[in-house]
């Protein structure tokens, strides 16, 4: 699929209230069925899981719009589904897709890739949903218990027949190129690549989405704390996927930090988190003016 990257969204109010029922309906249908496909995978241990379906519906999801802007920031506002790990997992996987996409990975690959995100936090069906909802801070046995996520997700993929890196993902999104992360404190050689993509869309979705403790993150901070903890990440994916999400929003207008107004009209090749902006008619690379940064995307 070629995106096409829209300069600004000039429909009217009543089209846009209208293209996102239609779009949250269609998300929220999406996530029941993953949901409803991953009970019945669990609860049959006999069955295989059919990932032909799993794909069709995150590709049909894709396909509700050309520009990527709109559709990350429709699947933030989704609110409605009670469980948010399964819109996290539609969200890591449509970033999946189009990292296959600026990989130049092959159609099989991409269709891998997009799995692995869609399953990757299969393993909090095993997580008590006090804990996964739970509004305020998780205490240390709670958290604990997240942490056991990921080994309960490959356990429950691990005999069927998946691609292994899909499998692996589930096990390792929450690894960290310089140890720090679980469940096994693995480095940066012992990670498989494919976990090494997840984690960082995992990553970036978690921060820009809303939780019920907190407002979701502006994208450019979020690539702020990628770059203050880039030794966590394997460095080439980290930049394909600043580079990447950073073009989505050229044409958007932004709110600065000083809370003026301006529009992104390019990318910053050496610093994705301070894009080239338009101020009052002024081009201005953030980069060069260290008291400014987006605050927000409008």
């Amino acid at each position: 699929m070629e995106w096409k990257f829209l300069m600004a969204d000039k429909s009217g109010p009543a089209r846009k209230t209208r293209d996102y029922r239609l779009f949250s309906e269609r998300v929220i249908k999406s996530a029941q069925m993953l949901e409803k496909s991953l009970s019945e995978y669990i609860i049959m241990e006999d069955e295989d899981l059919n990932t032909n379906k799993l794909l069709r519906e995150t590709r049909e999801i894709i396909a509700l719009s050309e520009d990527p802007v709109h559709t990350f920031r429709m699947l933030r506002r989704v609110r409605r589904y009670d469980d948010l790990t399964y819109i996290h997992s539609l969200n890591v996987a449509i970033l999946c897709h189009e990292f296959a996409n600026w990989m130049r990975m092959s159609e099989e690959e991409q269709d891998e890739l997009t799995l692995a995100g869609l399953l990757h936090d299969v393993g909090k069906m095993g997580v008590p949903g006090k804990i996964i909802k739970k509004a305020g801070s998780l205490t240390d046995e709670e958290f604990a218990i997240i942490r056991q996520h990921p080994q309960k997700g490959y356990d429950l993929l691990k005999h069927h027949p998946l691609d292994e890196r899909i499998k692996k993902a589930a096990l390792m999104h929450h690894e960290r190129c310089d140890g720090s992360g679980y469940p096994n404190g693995l480095t940066e050689d012992e990670i498989d690549d494919f976990a090494k993509i997840v984690a960082i869309a995992d990553y970036y979705d978690a921060l820009t989405s809303a939780r019920v403790y907190r407002e979701p993150r502006c994208p450019f901070e979020v690539f702020r704390m990628f770059q203050k903890e880039e030794q966590k990440f394997d460095s080439t994916y980290l930049q394909i996927f600043m580079e990447g999400v950073a073009s989505f929003y050229i044409g958007c207008q932004v709110v600065l930090s000083d809370n003026r107004t301006a529009r992104i009209v390019d990318t910053n090749p050496t610093d994705q988190s301070n894009p080239i902006v338009k101020i009052d008619g002024l081009i201005v690379n953030l980069a060069m003016v260290p008291e400014l940064d987006v605050k927000e995307i409008c």
